[in-house]
């Protein structure tokens, strides 16, 4: 059966016009011939001249420009769509998105982590800067994985989104800092790396970076997006849905659209 599936990024899209391509060609090899993938981005408006990394590093703005991920999962299901993906290891306000909606939602991180968790007793995540990398420990304690996850490490101070958009086409500096960090991550044990930012994901892939000496590299993209039609397909065919009594209660529909009115 037909399946139409959300994928939401935190940045905007206008800013990222080889990633959406790309993306979006890479999305269509993995999923299943009759899934359909929306793209969409953040609102430029909280953005400007500003990088997602200019923003996200403080927790005031972080939360401001994140906060409209809820909306835009509770749009997709009433627009009829079977799952979002929220495309960003930061996976913005996802226990509240699921609170919110039936159909299921899925982030990049708890995805690779958890299938990650199938191929490997320790993964180490690969995230661009240690400054990014310090905040996606958080994610790692808050999804309890410190005993898998053993390691969070950053390809290095200088390296920026646009370095890693640009890898695309010129990935030698991406490759080359990617190759020089998993070295060490492996000689600490680490049996998988799985590529902590979407678009370095995309950049090893299309660079055919699948494994180094026997240490698998996961394509985390694939990997959600495969992790969503999964789930829409356990809710299918067993009813499979998160927990309502402690996880995740719901709101009454009176309860839910007076507070959205007043947000």
């Amino acid at each position: 059966m037909a399946m139409r599936i959300w994928y939401q990024t935190m940045s905007p899209l206008n800013r990222l016009d080889s990633y959406t391509e790309f993306v979006a060609n890479h999305a269509r090899m993995i999923v299943s011939a009759d899934t359909e993938i929306f793209f969409n981005g953040a609102s430029e408006k909280y953005y400007r001249d500003r990088l997602p990394a200019d923003v996200f590093r403080y927790p005031y703005t972080k939360f401001a420009v994140q906060k409209e991920a809820i909306d835009f999962c509770f749009r997709a299901e009433r627009e009829g769509f079977d799952a979002v993906v929220l495309g960003s290891f930061s996976e913005p306000f996802l226990r509240e998105s699921r609170s919110l909606v039936d159909i299921p939602v899925v982030s990049l991180a708890e995805s690779a982590m958890l299938v990650g968790c199938s191929i490997a007793e320790e993964i180490a995540l690969v995230t661009l800067t240690p400054e990014y990398a310090r905040r996606l420990r958080d994610t790692v304690r808050r999804h309890k994985l410190e005993s898998r996850v053993t390691q969070v490490i950053g390809l290095g101070e200088d390296i920026s989104e646009h370095d890693v958009n640009r890898g695309i086409e010129e990935p030698d500096q991406i490759v080359n800092a990617f190759r020089s960090v998993a070295g060490a991550a492996m000689d600490r044990g680490a049996d998988l790396l799985i590529p902590a930012e979407g678009i370095l994901s995309l950049v090893l892939h299309k660079h055919e970076i699948a494994g180094i000496e026997g240490t698998s590299v996961m394509d985390s993209v694939a990997t959600v997006l495969r992790y969503a039609e999964m789930l829409v397909e356990l809710r299918r065919r067993t009813g499979l849905s998160v927990g309502r009594r402690w996880s995740y209660p719901q709101p009454g529909p009176d309860l839910r659209d007076d507070i959205r009115r007043l947000m």
